[in-house]
């Protein structure tokens, strides 16, 4: 490693709306090195990543790269410096082979594409870095973990100085993660810095020279070698100046059940079986990746599944999304904007689209009738600005989410799953989103929360189910859990 960092911040900071989620960030990323990046969801990790690679700008501070300032205002800027991510639903042109994805940008040739030439220089490529992928396979046939390693591959074409790989391990196999691993040395050799972010400490020993906490938008520290220990990782990363989350789960739970699960499996998930009764609010947690995601879109009818569900004491058949809903499931995701929501049609429309059976009259829907009907939704969960006729895509990221859940609550669900409820939702909203959730379990719903967040868990939910490698590692009312402990059989798989 060279004196003169790859990359520095000096006294980085980062404000949203008046809220600071960074503050006074001192680092350094050394040429060659794997440098880990831990912390709390909330910590301020994603938003620092989003600094480095242009996705946000910064309130104040400094960057350096190679020992010169550089102004970051977006993604093409750190792609002239050399600074790449690879996340987990890496993206790649589906219609091109995996050739053509791994030399774009930098075809050969002047004026014409030589395609022979474009499949002799990806195939190249692919050999150098050692990955045994087919040139000539379509990129729409790639699974996750190939389409991981395929955009590597394009980076390592594209001679990047620094690489930032998110949860990279959370859809791998053991042996496609080893396979990173070993390319993950390889760009080590090659002299390429990569920052790797994880919630598994195993991963983060074996291959980090150094890893840095953040815990509050800060740097907890920073720690090497022998250094690296469950205790004390643990210990950096929670904040414990930090006051408790303001609502609280006081024990909502009813008698009866309200859903049951039976031998509930599918692929990378080991059979489950569980009950949430009415009024309660169950948390899944463990780390990203590790199964806790399945259990939400089994439930929800989105994957091939084996076992047995029941609702209110009645077999359910969720074999699809929309049987799912029928019987009365309702699944507000991580990715709202993909996955819940039409970014282009009006909050009004968004909001209305699960009842539009009911204010249907004589086979027609009126627009007044779908404004009002959302304006009564809107404005019951504080949705802001209260502007129906607004396109959704234009609501902050918290206020979209209350629109999903506004969605969902008109269909009158039984059965509320919750996957990472406020992530990238503005901190101003987060409250809100809870009290929404306890709202729902007191008015005699099951609430699943799937969260990688400890805080959000300890705070919500009345039991808790730890998930690591797609098997239930522990479980146990809240009143039996502490954060420190969830958080490290999470990290570590083990359960004293």
């Amino acid at each position: 490693m060279t004196d003169t960092p790859i990359v520095e911040f000096r006294n980085l900071g980062k404000e949203f709306s008046g809220t600071r989620v960074l503050r006074g960030v001192d680092l350094k990323f050394e040429r060659g090195e794997v440098h880990g990046l831990l912390g709390e969801n909330g910590a301020g990790k994603s938003t620092l990543i989003k600094i480095l690679t242009g996705v946000y700008s910064h309130s104040e501070g400094d960057i350096l790269v190679e020992g010169k300032p550089v102004t970051i205002s977006s993604p093409m800027d750190a792609h002239k410096l050399g600074l790449g991510a690879v996340y987990q639903d890496a993206e790649l042109i589906g219609s091109f082979t995996v050739a053509q994805n791994v030399v774009l940008g930098g075809e050969p040739g002047r004026f014409t594409l030589n395609r022979k030439a474009i499949r002799d220089q990806g195939a190249r490529i692919l050999k150098e870095i050692g990955l045994t992928l087919d040139p000539d396979r379509v990129a729409s046939s790639l699974s996750a973990a190939e389409a991981q390693l395929v955009i590597l591959a394009t980076l390592f074409q594209r001679k990047y100085k620094l690489i930032v790989l998110d949860e990279p391990t959370a859809r791998l196999s053991a042996s496609e993660a080893e396979l990173l691993f070993r390319l993950i040395r390889r760009f080590q050799e090659e002299g390429i810095t990569i920052i790797y972010i994880s919630h598994r400490l195993g991963e983060i020993r074996q291959l980090c020279d150094r890893i840095t906490i953040l815990r509050g938008g800060r740097v907890s520290a920073t720690l090497a070698g022998a250094d690296i220990t469950e205790e004390r990782v643990t210990e950096l990363m929670v904040d414990r100046t930090k006051n408790e989350l303001e609502v609280f789960n006081p024990g909502l739970a009813r008698p009866e059940n309200m859903l049951q699960v039976a031998e509930l499996s599918c692929e990378h998930l080991a059979p489950l079986s569980f009950e949430v009764r009415a009024g309660e609010v169950l948390g899944l947690t463990g780390p990203v990746g590790g199964g806790m995601e399945l259990v939400a879109r089994a439930v929800a009818g989105l994957v091939p599944h084996h076992g047995e569900v029941k609702i209110a004491g009645q077999k359910a058949d969720i074999s699809t999304p929309n049987k799912a809903l029928t019987a009365g499931i309702a699944l507000i995701p991580e990715d709202r904007r993909k996955q819940a929501l039409f970014p282009n049609m009006s909050a009004a429309d968004n909001i209305a689209l699960p009842v539009l059976s009911r204010l249907s009259h004589g086979g027609y829907i009126t627009e007044r009738a779908k404004f009002v009907y959302a304006d009564q939704v809107m404005k019951r969960l504080q949705v802001k600005p209260p502007t129906p006729a607004k396109a959704i895509k234009f609501f902050s990221g918290g206020n979209q989410q209350k629109a999903v859940i506004g969605k969902w609550m008109s269909a009158k669900c039984r059965v509320y799953i919750f996957v990472e409820p406020t992530s990238g939702v503005d901190v101003g909203a987060i409250r809100d989103i809870y009290e929404i959730m306890l709202g729902l379990a007191r008015d005699g719903a099951a609430v699943i929360l799937v969260s990688s967040s400890m805080r959000e868990i300890m705070a919500l939910a009345e039991n808790v189910i730890v998930i690591r490698d797609g098997k239930a590692i522990y479980r146990a009312p809240k009143a039996k859990c502490t954060h420190d402990q969830l958080l490290g059989i999470s990290m570590t798989g083990r359960v004293a």
